[in-house]
């Protein structure tokens, strides 16, 4: 319990400004959506216009601006990419920060086994994880019945939120892989963002192609905010495909992570 404590001691900071950051883009978003509610019909021509694959890529495809749940994807699509980075920088540091700071050797000589230790480790990037979708949760919720002039779908607000929580246990498991696959991680931001941009690279390319086989690639495709506010439910196949994955990752990080030699300070 020390080393859980410890680890949210330490990420505290961080998960406070990632907190304030992702309500803050989501308040900018819907405050823009507010702005031009003058000229809502002006401005769905000029969606309408754009190529229906740019319009699926940032969760327009449908886009309604006749009510606020129709504008709400495409405020959480930015969300979604900002939680993503913010979980895969999670996983990614958590365990490679003993290598990095060079206090592997302090940390291993305890009589903590490696087990335990990437399982507190585990267990505070997932606590983090649940504190922000928590709070974004009820943020969210709040801004939405400020802004809003009328009712509006509590099941599709739900199912779009969750996919929050979805996204950002993907990145940070597969984040808790790299860390434990890779000896020794100099920089974590660009790693972060490279890997959750090249998975977003991957969705956009399907929506042109619409490829069954690469939708199975990236998780932005598992939890694609148009699909769900079309079908109102999540697809059983990509919720089975994201299961194995986490617990595949979950599974590779421990057994990696057992047989690491650790450089010496």
């Amino acid at each position: 319990m020390n080393i859980l404590k410890q680890e949210l001691k330490m990420g505290r900071k961080s998960l406070i400004v990632w907190c304030v950051s992702l309500i803050g883009v989501f308040l900018l978003f819907m405050l823009m959506y507010v702005s031009i509610s003058d000229q809502l019909a002006e401005f769905q021509k000029v969606f309408d216009s754009f190529p229906v694959e740019f319009r699926r890529a940032f969760a327009a495809e449908n886009l309604n601006l006749d009510t606020v749940m129709g504008f709400y994807p495409f405020a959480m699509t930015y969300i979604l990419l900002a939680g993503a980075v913010q979980a895969m920088n999670l996983g990614v540091s958590v365990l490679s920060s003993e290598v990095r700071e060079k206090t592997g050797d302090f940390l291993f000589v305890k009589p903590v086994s490696r087990f335990r230790i990437v399982s507190m480790k585990m267990m505070a990037v997932f606590v983090q994880i649940v504190i922000i979708n928590a709070v974004f949760f009820i943020a969210s919720r709040l801004i939405l019945e400020m802004i809003s002039t009328a009712d509006y779908d509590n099941n599709l607000y739900l199912l779009l939120t969750g996919t929050l929580f979805f996204i950002q246990i993907f990145f940070a498991s597969f984040g808790f892989f790299i860390s434990a696959f890779l000896r020794r991680i100099k920089t974590v931001l660009p790693i972060s963002m490279g890997v959750v941009f090249l998975f977003y690279i991957i969705f956009l390319l399907n929506e042109t192609l619409k490829d069954v086989k690469l939708g199975y690639i990236s998780p932005f495709d598992y939890f694609a905010l148009a699909a769900i506010s079309k079908t109102m439910s999540y697809d059983s196949v990509y919720l089975v495909v994201w299961t194995f994955l986490v617990f595949l990752f979950v599974y590779l990080t421990f057994y990696l992570f057992a047989k690491k030699d650790l450089p010496s300070i």
